[in-house]
């Protein structure tokens, strides 16, 4: 019974907040979650809002990676703003977990 859900959770689509764009493509989601894997090993990356926040204020520059997936969008609509201020590039993703269950 586990695996049926399983099976249709693997199918389903992702469900995208409409403000997702720019969103990657699959060629290059999977090489931007491949880059997020790296930048966590060498301990450079940085999780969640408030720390990105703080980080583009602080003028950090690197590259944004917004999940789009996001519920509620409400947490994440004045990231996009501040990385275009910033001159820091970001790009939307449709969820960490879709690109996990591909592999």
């Amino acid at each position: 019974m586990g695996s049926d859900t399983e099976a249709e959770n693997k199918r389903a689509p992702v469900a995208l907040a409409p403000i997702a764009k720019p969103l990657a493509g699959k060629k290059l989601c999977k090489r931007t979650l491949k880059l997020v894997r790296r930048a966590s090993e060498a301990k450079c990356l940085k999780r969640g809002v408030k720390e990105v926040v703080k980080s583009i204020r602080r003028g950090n520059k690197g590259l944004c990676v917004i999940a789009g997936n996001i519920s509620p969008i409400d947490v994440i609509t004045h990231v996009p703003i501040l990385c275009e201020e910033a001159n820091i590039p970001y790009v939307y993703v449709p969820s960490k977990e879709h690109e996990r269950e591909k592999e």
